[in-house]
C-alpha cells in the first residue's frame, strides 16, 4: 500500500521556468537545490536546513549533480563548459572550466552512482567518457550512434528525460521528443553501456497518436515494474494506455501506445498534468481536480489499476514539475517548492479492499441483476414446501441413532471438516419484523457463530443501515468501527456500543480508548444496566450453557451458569476491555486520553475482576478458543501502568499506594499458585509415566517410587 503524508513547504521560487532541478546529495536525506541560474543550496529535507551553498557569476545551464565516483559537484555552464568541485569548495568562480565539443542539455545522476551528460542532439555518455574523449573534434564519430544525429535542436526539443537502472544492471535512457512545427510527440529509449553509458544499438521510437481528430494525449511517463518499464500515457478522452517496452527487440508496430487499462475519474484531464514514477508500479499525478475547485496529487498503482493515496491543495497551477529524491515528492508550482513525503509498505490485496468503492446510503436494485426477459415460474407452493420439510424432518427423527460424544480428531483435515459440519448442523437464523417490508415477507438475517449472549449484534435501525452500506462497499472492519463508534458515542447508545463492538474483531486502538472513555463516563448504575435494558431480547436456552439432562451425577456447570448469568457479561466497561489490542499502539492513546482519576477508577474495576470468580470479561466471536479473562485483565493493568508510570511515581495520596499495594497482594497470590502448579506438574508426570496402559503387553507393572510390598517367608 502507498500512502502520501502530510506535505510542507522547502523554499519559495521566483520563478519556476527559471528553476533548474533538483538531484540527490552525498548526504542521506538532502538534496541539492540549484535555485538560479545563479545559486546552488544543499538543504536537509528533514528539517529544511541548509548545509551548503554556493554562488557564481557565470549562469548555469543545467542543474547541479553529485557525481559519487570523483566525490565532486559537477555542473554546466553556458552549455558547454563544464566545473567540478569538491564539497568543502568555497568559491566557484575560481574553479577551471573544462570545455566541451558538444552543448550539453542537461545532467543526470544514475541509481550506480555515474553522472550521465545528455547532448541536445539526443545522444550520451557518462561524465569520466565525456572528460577523456573531450579533445575529440566534433565531426569524428567515435561509433556508428554518435555518427547520426537522433534529435535535431533546430526543430525539436527533448522532454522529460529519464535514466532507469534496470534489474540486470543495464542503464536506460527514455525521453519524449516534441516536434515545435506540428506538435507531435515521441518516446525514445535505448539500452546504455553500462561504463561509458553511450548508445549501445540505437533508439527505438514510439509514436504517441491514437486514431480520431479531437484525441489527444494529455500526459505520459515512463513506469518502472515488475514486469519491467512500460510507457503509461493519459488520454484526452480520459483513458489510460499501458505499453510494455520491448527491451532489446524491435518494437510491435500495430501495439500503438499499448492496452487500454482504466478510465481517469479522480481529475480534469483538460488541464495540463504532471506525472512521474516514483516506485514499482506506482505513479504519481498532479492535475486539476474534477470540479475545478483546486488540485489533486494522486498515487496510481498500475499493477492493480487503482488509485490508493489523494493529497489536495487549494490552487491548481497549469506550470509543475517533479521529482523524487528518497522517500519524497518535490512538487515545483506556482512559486512554492513542496515536499510530500510518501510510504510504500508491502502489498497486500486485504488493505485494498473497499478502498475504490463510495459510500452510499441509497438502497439500490444493481441494473445488472434485472433481466427482463426471464418469466417467473412458481415451482412449489408455501404448503408444499412445508410439508416436504416435515417429511424430511421425520425421517431424519426416525433414522437418527445415538452417536459417540466425544470422537477423537487425528489429523487437522479431520478437524476442519468436523467444524465444518457443526456449522452447517447448526446455524443461527433471526426474523425481524420490519414496517417498511410487505406484509407477506420477512427479513432474514443470518450469522455465522453469533454471540446470543447480548441477543442478535444488531443495531438499531439507522445504524444497521450503516453498517450495511459499509460492509457492501467493502470497508474493513476497523475502518466501520472508526466511523460507526465516535457516532454511537455522541448519540449516547451503548447498548448499541456494546453489540458493534461484539460484532467486530479488529479494531483500532483509538477507538478502544473512545469507547472505553465514554464506558467509564456513564454511572455505576447505568454501566451495569444499560445492557439489561428493556429493549433487550432475553436469552433462550441456546444462550445458556449446555446442561447434562441424563447424568449420573449433580450438574456440574452451575459455576459456569453463573459466569455467564453475571451482569458484567453484558457490562460495556466489560466489552471495552475485552476487545484485543497491541500494548505497544494503545499506551500512546490511553496517556493522552485518560487522566489518573480515571485510571484510578479502571484499576479498582480490574481488581474486582482479578478476585471475584463470578466477574470475568466476556469473549468476542472471534476469540472464543484462545481467550482468558484473567490474562486479559493483567494486560490492561500493565497497560495502565505503563502509561500513566510517572503519575504513580510522584504522587503522594495514600489511595494509590494502597491501589498499587493491593495489585501487588494479588500478583504475589498469582504467582504462589503459579508456583503449586509447578510442583505439582512432576507428580501427575510421573503418575503418567507409572500407569499400567503405559506398559507393554504381558510386562509386570513398574514399581511405584514412593512405597514397596514385598512378601518374605519366614519357614
Amino acid at each position: 500500500m502507498a500512502k502520501l503524508l502530510a506535505y510542507y513547504n522547502l523554499c519559495p521560487l521566483n520563478n519556476i521556468d527559471d528553476f533548474l532541478g533538483l538531484s540527490r546529495d552525498v548526504d542521506p536525506g538532502c538534496v541539492i537545490n540549484t535555485l538560479g541560474r545563479n545559486i546552488i543550496l544543499v538543504v536537509k529535507l528533514s528539517n529544511q536546513r541548509q548545509i551548503r551553498s554556493w554562488t557564481v557569476l557565470d549562469r548555469l545551464s543545467s542543474k547541479v549533480v553529485y557525481d559519487f565516483k570523483s566525490e565532486c559537484y559537477a555542473a554546466v555552464f553556458g552549455g558547454r563548459y563544464l566545473r567540478c568541485w569538491k564539497r568543502d569548495h568555497g568559491d566557484l568562480n575560481t574553479v577551471k572550466k573544462i570545455k566541451l565539443y558538444r552543448t550539453v542539455l542537461d545532467l543526470f545522476t544514475m541509481d550506480s552512482g555515474q553522472t550521465l551528460l545528455l547532448y541536445t542532439d539526443g545522444s550520451c555518455e557518462s561524465l569520466e567518457s565525456a572528460l577523456e574523449t573531450r579533445t575529440q573534434s566534433k565531426r569524428v564519430a567515435t561509433n556508428a550512434a554518435e555518427s547520426t544525429p537522433n534529435v535535431n535542436p533546430k526543430t525539436h526539443t527533448i522532454r522529460d528525460v529519464r535514466a532507469l537502472l534496470l534489474d540486470s544492471g543495464t542503464p536506460l535512457l527514455t525521453y519524449f521528443v516534441r516536434n515545435e512545427e506540428n506538435g507531435s510527440m515521441e518516446f525514445n529509449y535505448a539500452l546504455l553501456n553500462q561504463t561509458s553509458l553511450k548508445i549501445l544499438k540505437g533508439f527505438e521510437k514510439v509514436k504517441l497518436e491514437r486514431i480520431g481528430e479531437d484525441i489527444k494525449m494529455a500526459a505520459s511517463c515512463l513506469v518502472d515494474g515488475n514486469d519491467g518499464p512500460s510507457l503509461m500515457s493519459i488520454w484526452s478522452d480520459s483513458r489510460i494506455f499501458n505499453l510494455q517496452l520491448s527491451l532489446g527487440q524491435s518494437p510491435k508496430r500495430d501495439e500503438g501506445v499499448g492496452n487500454f487499462i482504466e478510465m481517469v475519474q479522480n481529475f480534469n484531464i483538460n488541464q495540463p498534468i504532471s506525472m512521474i514514477c516514483i516506485g514499482k508500479d506506482y505513479v504519481a499525478v498532479y492535475a486539476n481536480n474534477k470540479n475545478q475547485d483546486g488540485a489533486t496529487l494522486v498515487l496510481f498503482n498500475v499493477q492493480f489499476k487503482v488509485v490508493q493515496a489523494k493529497q489536495f491543495f487549494k490552487v491548481y497551477f497549469k506550470s509543475s514539475r517533479f521529482w523524487v529524491v528518497e522517500n519524497n515528492i518535490l512538487l515545483a508550482f506556482g512559486q512554492m517548492l513542496a515536499v510530500v513525503p510518501f510510504k510504500i509498505s508491502k502489498e497486500q490485496l486485504s488493505d485494498m479492499i473497499g478502498s475504490q468503492r463510495k459510500f452510499d446510503f441509497t438502497h439500490t436494485i444493481d441494473e445488472e441483476s434485472i433481466n427482463e426477459e426471464c418469466e417467473f415460474i412458481e415451482m412449489y407452493s408455501f404448503d408444499e414446501m412445508q410439508s416436504s420439510l416435515k417429511e424430511q424432518s421425520d425421517e431424519e427423527s426416525e433414522s437418527a441413532t445415538p452417536t459417540t460424544v466425544a470422537q477423537r480428531l487425528i489429523s487437522e483435515n479431520t478437524f476442519e471438516e468436523a467444524l465444518k459440519m457443526a456449522y452447517r448442523e447448526t446455524l443461527p437464523v433471526d426474523l425481524f419484523e420490519c414496517d417498511s417490508l410487505p406484509n407477506d415477507q420477512v427479513q432474514i438475517k443470518l450469522f455465522n457463530n453469533p454471540d446470543l449472549s447480548l441477543g442478535p449484534l444488531v443495531l438499531s435501525h439507522e445504524f444497521e443501515i450503516m453498517l450495511e452500506e459499509m460492509e457492501r462497499s467493502g470497508f474493513s472492519e476497523m475502518e466501520i468501527c472508526d466511523k460507526v463508534v465516535p457516532w454511537l458515542v455522541q448519540a449516547d447508545l451503548p447498548y448499541d456500543l456494546g453489540k458493534c463492538l461484539k460484532r467486530y474483531s479488529t479494531i483500532s486502538e483509538k477507538t478502544i480508548v473512545k469507547a472505553l472513555k465514554y464506558a467509564m463516563s456513564l454511572p455505576n448504575e447505568q454501566k451495569k444496566e444499560s445492557m439489561d435494558s428493556e429493549d433487550m431480547p432475553q436469552s433462550n436456552g441456546t444462550a445458556a450453557v449446555s446442561k447434562k439432562i441424563d447424568s449420573e451425577l449433580p450438574n456440574q456447570d452451575i459455576f459456569a451458569n453463573a459466569q455467564a448469568n453475571d451482569p458484567s457479561q453484558r457490562d460495556l466497561l466489560n466489552l471495552v476491555l475485552s476487545c484485543s489490542f497491541s500494548r505497544t499502539s494503545l499506551i500512546p492513546f490511553v496517556r493522552m486520553e485518560l487522566d489518573i482519576v480515571t485510571v484510578m477508577s479502571l484499576l479498582e474495576h480490574l481488581e474486582y475482576l482479578l478476585v471475584d470468580p463470578m466477574a470475568t470479561l466476556s469473549e468476542t466471536l472471534h476469540n472464543k478458543d484462545s481467550f482468558d479473562s484473567d490474562e486479559q485483565a493483567i494486560q490492561w493493568v500493565m497497560v495502565l501502568l505503563d502509561s500513566h508510570y510517572q503519575q504513580f511515581i510522584l504522587s503522594p495520596e495514600d489511595k494509590v499506594q494502597k491501589q498499587l499495594q493491593r495489585l501487588l497482594e494479588i500478583v504475589d497470590r498469582h504467582i504462589g499458585l503459579v508456583q503449586q502448579l509447578q510442583l505439582l506438574g512432576p507428580i501427575i508426570q510421573r503418575l503418567v509415566e507409572h500407569s499400567p496402559q503405559n506398559n507393554k503387553a504381558g510386562a509386570r507393572t513398574s514399581r511405584s517410587q514412593w512405597y514397596t510390598v514385598e512378601k518374605i517367608k519366614l519357614f
